[in-house]
């Protein structure tokens, strides 16, 4: 069943500049904010840090630093790993309450977004949107969901490494080469990025998912465990093992600044103040950061980069704040590193930059446009454009629908790229089915089609009932399909049809009109009868009879002048109508009067 287009409200933009830059981090996230040529970090309980776990617990939703003295077994963290997975899969199971990794992490978008709005004191729903290089157009796409999913109008996609290089302001350079170290709390990622004409380019990604700074904290637990209680980590039950890991990790922080610290560990019954230097810190994790090095000559190695030729490191994540880690790179490679900002800010810091000049119109930013129409097909095989060919990106365009048939409890959303006016003409990108609508008479129902196309090509179209909240969604890549040169073809035939395609649009909307208005006097037939003279059914019958055979026709103007004869012997029909109601309605005014 088709969708009939009943308004197209081309909402204007408001002159609010404000973006929000958000680091969707696999252990913490960061959101942040460019305001007067600052950035403003948004907090969550006074910590910029939001720890990227969801607890759901009695009916309610826990996120972040709201969450306190919980159980690990409860909790639902490291989200963000399953995108390169199945983002659709169900990854929390309680009963009637499933999850998948988009709707964990809608959740947790939600939350950054309240926060920011609460923090900042009005609405915003921009947002540039970091994903690690390596992520690829499934798990791009599943994270844009999520993010639309939360109300986030997600302006631009970007590398990780390349915020990190807007937050140096490195893309203000004609040219160069630039080596990502990404040290985070749940995996190492290394990039190489390279700068031409102010466009960065990832040349190559390396790392691994499973080492990062949580497996820091292991390796420092139980060197601490080995040299004062002479017990391995392994060997203690799970609860004692998180909490030693826990303060080992705050141990490890508090070194960052210090050569030693003097701390109190308990390991069951057996206590002990002890002094902790930060020799032992360097030398359990020493291996693992040389780990990490050796993937760095790799990635270089497979992309044929000589060292020689990169003009830094760029240094993200917490880990890459321990003093070992920059020494060890600077033995090694002897190049620049990048190292004054807060390496767990920084990514968050060059997106909130990057959304900051795309608001604002920076004459150095390049924007893109659609290179063709994009669509939904309505009644007769129509093709309806919500984001017109040429239309700057990303872009973000709404358009409200009805049904055309009495009842509708689902409806075929047929999703078409193209510049002709049929269906048929165009190229069909996907479609999705909106079911369980509330049945009712056509023309009722208000369905909201929402399409959102970011700068990459990845295209979310969204579809809900706006009286039952009723939705569905799907991401397509709308520029695998075809070719530059398919794309030119179909630009080229739309001009060379334009006048048959008009002509071909209007005769389909005609007949749709009148069809619709023979099924209207059919709905009302008993009525008729008892209403018209028989002169008046035998005129209306007789014109409808007339336009049921020119209907098989592709005569327009006679379907347009039989519409009009029939709207014409129809008007008294009208007016019987609504003086029978009005009679009725008043008459029972009356019976109730009587009675009381």
């Amino acid at each position: 069943m088709n969708l009939v287009n009943i308004s197209e409200p081309d909402k204007k933009k408001s002159n609010n500049i404000l973006c929000l830059g958000i680091d969707f981090g696999t252990t913490n996230s960061v959101c942040s904010v460019k305001i007067d040529e600052k950035i403003i970090y948004i907090e969550d309980s006074k910590k910029k840090l939001i720890p990227s776990i969801v607890l759901f617990k009695n009916q309610k939703v826990y996120i972040g630093n709201q969450i306190k003295n919980s159980s690990i077994s409860e909790l639902i963290f490291s989200v963000k790993r399953f995108f390169t997975e199945n983002p659709d899969q169900i990854i929390f199971d309680q009963g009637s309450n499933k999850k998948t990794a988009i709707d964990i992490s809608k959740e947790i978008f939600s939350y950054i977004k309240n926060l920011s709005q609460d923090y900042l004191k009005q609405n915003i729903d921009d947002c540039v949107l970091t994903v690690p290089a390596y992520f690829d157009e499934k798990a791009r796409s599943g994270i844009m969901r999520a993010a639309f999913l939360a109300g986030l109008n997600v302006r631009r996609l970007i590398n990780e490494p390349t915020a990190a290089a807007f937050a140096y302001g490195l893309e203000k350079k004609k040219r160069g080469l630039f080596l990502v170290y990404d040290l985070g709390g749940g995996t190492f990622d290394v990039s190489i990025l390279e700068l031409k004409e102010g466009i960065f380019r990832v040349l190559g990604t390396g790392g691994n998912s499973k080492l990062g700074g949580d497996d820091l904290d292991i390796l420092f637990a139980e060197s601490i465990l080995k040299k004062y209680f002479s017990v391995n980590l392994n060997e203690v039950d799970n609860d004692l093992k998180l909490k030693t890991i826990k303060k080992c990790k705050s141990i490890k922080e508090k070194l960052l600044n210090k050569k030693s610290v003097s701390e109190k560990i308990k390991l069951e019954e057996d206590e002990k103040q002890i002094n902790i230097e930060s020799q032992l810190l360097n030398q359990s994790i020493e291996k693992l950061i040389d780990k990490t090095i050796a993937i760095v000559e790799n990635l270089l190695n497979e992309c044929d980069v000589s060292i020689s030729s990169v003009d830094g490191f760029i240094l993200v994540g917490g880990s890459t704040r321990l003093e070992i880690v920059k020494e060890k790179l600077k033995n090694k490679f002897k190049i620049n590193i990048f190292s004054e900002l807060d390496p767990d800010l920084v990514v968050s810091c060059g997106a909130a930059m990057h959304g900051y000049e795309l608001l604002n119109g920076s004459k150095n930013l390049l924007l893109d446009v659609t290179p063709l129409s994009l669509g939904i097909e309505t009644m007769g095989g129509l093709m309806e454009k919500i984001i017109p060919r040429n239309s700057p990106i990303p872009a973000i365009r709404e358009q409200i629908f009805t049904t055309n048939e009495n009842g509708q409890t689902s409806i075929k959303i047929k999703i078409l790229q193209g510049e002709r006016e049929v269906t048929s003409a165009n190229n069909i990108l996907d479609e999705f089915v909106l079911s369980g609508l509330e049945p009712k008479p056509a023309g009722i129902p208000r369905i909201k089609v929402r399409f959102s196309l970011d700068v990459d090509g990845i295209l979310f179209v969204s579809a809900i009932d706006e009286s039952s909240g009723k939705e569905n969604n799907l991401v397509i890549k709308t520029n695998e399909q075809l070719s530059i040169q398919e794309m030119r073809e179909l630009v080229s035939s739309s001009i060379q049809n334009a006048k048959k395609d008009i002509d071909l649009r209007l005769l389909i909307e005609t007949k749709i009109k009148a069809t619709k208005l023979i099924n209207e006097i059919n709905n009302v037939k008993p009525m008729m009868n008892k209403l018209c003279t028989t002169k008046e059914s035998k005129e209306i019958t007789k014109i409808i009879k007339l336009m049921k055979i020119e209907l098989k026709s592709d005569n327009k103007d006679k379907i347009s002048n039989l519409i009009d004869d029939l709207n014409d012997k129809t008007k008294n029909f009208a007016q019987k109508i609504i003086d029978s109601n009005f009679s009725n309605f008043v008459g029972k005014e009356i019976d109730l009067l009587d009675k009381s």
